[in-house]
């Protein structure tokens, strides 16, 4: 397990995370860490969205390729868990088709 330096006062509340939530400071920081990479994931795809959104042709283009994956429903995954809960795939999609 390796050492990392912090200052003095995120110690103070990441030690008082772990305490509130009796979980190790070491699950405090990954759990923080992982919003933090999911958080950067999607403003990222949020923002690459609105670029292709932005240029009337390449959103056509788009929108026509999205048409034709939706064939694929149909792919006999019918048994798998899903990779979003459905109020997830409801805020992406509202976040990646709705002008803005």
């Amino acid at each position: 397990m390796a050492t990392v330096r912090v200052e003095p006062k995120l110690h103070a509340i990441l030690r008082a995370l772990s305490a509130a939530e009796q979980r190790s400071i070491s699950q405090v920081i990954e759990e923080a860490v992982d919003r933090y990479q999911k958080e950067n994931f999607w403003q990222a795809m949020h923002d690459g969205f609105a670029r292709l959104r932005a240029d009337p042709v390449a959103w056509r283009e788009y929108q026509a390729d999205a048409a034709l994956w939706e064939s694929a429903i149909g792919d006999g995954l019918d048994d798998e868990a899903p990779y979003f809960t459905e109020e997830e795939a409801r805020d992406e999609f509202a976040a990646t088709t709705t002008p803005g």
